[in-house]
């Protein structure tokens, strides 16, 4: 029987590693997250790719490759997940779907391949890219002032503190035990179980940090770790070419710099959710093609919850209302307020990764201030270009008049 399983273990692996060649090297910043969540397939590819391949995250533990296999097929199965109570033939879900969930672990995976692996052991990379997978499973499609100012069951049970991202947490970490992934064993020695329950509270906290009402606190958090951090970075570094650059690059990762001992792990979690907050919200950063494309999404979500709040007589949230907000300059006001000083941070601290995103965001926001010159001088309306991901990357509405 033993015989059989390793067979079978080993064949998994084989077909796996396969499978996970074919796109290795196309994982990155400028990956087009709805060709990689367009099926089931493609989705398996890209997570195949992360824990399989060559190069493949390995989480601490003794763990059963087959076990990772099925918590990601049940995790996808999350997000597909309706909520009670929520009127869902106007809340349609464009934004918070899987391929919302595949963005951000690949942005995530690229955020440590530019230069945030530095900051952790191999066990910890990789539980970040898992947090950053499931850190929105379960989501309901409304916000979270949504569902207290309705007084869902939710905020009944769990109160109004980052309503939604419990939920995604327990709901991870419930998973996990599930399949027996980052689970304590009786042949472990210390160091093993610490690891394993570090890793854990890494994936906690840092979906717990994605509540963007935290942002500031935050902010202010890595700004003053930041000092700190940088300072053991460069007392660790023995290649000169990095001397005059602060934040870590991928000229570090190339040379085999790792400070992950050299940090506690209050620091390292506080680094971590930092990295998924900046994936979570990465696409001001991103090609304008894709940038554009998320933005109509979020904001559709976003107005398809004002619909819903005027049917049921209440005000519609901050964003919310399709007949007086302005999607350009509401992108302009959310990288004004919150994006710029965020990427700008990031860069400070992942040198090669931040770069990018701000550089992308700066040559974006242009491209918005010159769509809503257009709208103001023209007196029409930015036209949404409405391009949903696919029915197995997690969207579950169906196309209105306008949008044929």
């Amino acid at each position: 029987m033993s015989k059989c399983l390793n067979f079978i273990t080993v064949w998994f692996l084989i077909s796996c590693a396969e499978r996970s060649n074919v796109i290795e090297d196309e994982i990155g910043f400028i990956s087009d997250a709805f060709v990689f969540s367009d099926t089931r397939e493609s989705q398996l590819a890209v997570f195949d790719s992360l824990f399989f391949g060559q190069d493949g995250y390995e989480l601490p533990g003794n763990l059963d490759p087959q076990s990772l296999r099925a918590f990601f097929d049940e995790l996808r199965l999350g997000y597909f997940f309706k909520a009670d109570e929520i009127d869902y033939s106007i809340i349609r879900r464009e934004y918070h779907t899987f391929t919302h969930a595949m963005d951000v672990m690949v942005t995530t995976h690229a955020l440590l391949k530019s230069g945030g692996g530095v900051f952790f052991s191999s066990g910890e990379r990789a539980s970040l890219v898992l947090a950053a997978l499931g850190h929105d499973v379960l989501h309901t499609g409304v916000n979270n002032s949504f569902l207290i100012q309705a007084n869902h069951p939710y905020f009944q049970e769990l109160g109004e503190e980052s309503l939604q991202e419990k939920r995604s947490a327990r709901f991870v970490l419930e998973l996990l035990d599930k399949h027996g992934i980052l689970v304590e064993s009786e042949e472990m020695d210390e160091a093993q179980r610490n690891e394993i329950l570090e890793s854990r509270n890494l994936i906690e906290q840092s979906i717990l940090w994605t509540d963007i009402k935290r942002h500031n606190e935050q902010m202010e958090a890595m700004k003053n770790a930041k000092e700190g951090i940088l300072s053991i970075l460069q007392k660790n570094r023995s290649d000169k070419k990095n001397e005059e650059v602060d934040g870590a690059g991928v000229l570090d990762l190339d040379g085999g710099l790792n400070i992950s001992s050299s940090l506690d792990h209050e620091t390292k979690t506080l680094l971590a959710s930092f990295i998924l907050h900046s994936a979570d919200i990465s696409n001001p950063g991103k090609a304008w093609e894709h940038c554009e494309r998320w933005a109509v999404l979020v904001m559709n979500e976003f107005f398809s919850q004002g619909d819903l709040q005027k049917k049921l007589g209440l005000k519609p949230s901050m964003n919310c209302d399709r007949s007086t907000v302005s999607v350009p300059g509401c992108q302009i006001g959310f990288g004004k307020f919150v994006i710029r000083d965020l990427y700008a941070l990031l860069q400070e601290i992942l040198h090669d990764g931040g770069g990018y995103l701000l550089n992308n965001f700066n040559s974006n926001q242009e491209k918005w201030k010159s769509l809503q010159s257009i709208s103001q001088e023209t007196n029409s309306s930015y036209k949404m270009k409405f391009l949903p991901p696919s029915e197995e990357g997690g969207w579950m509405g169906k196309l209105r008049a306008n949008e044929k």
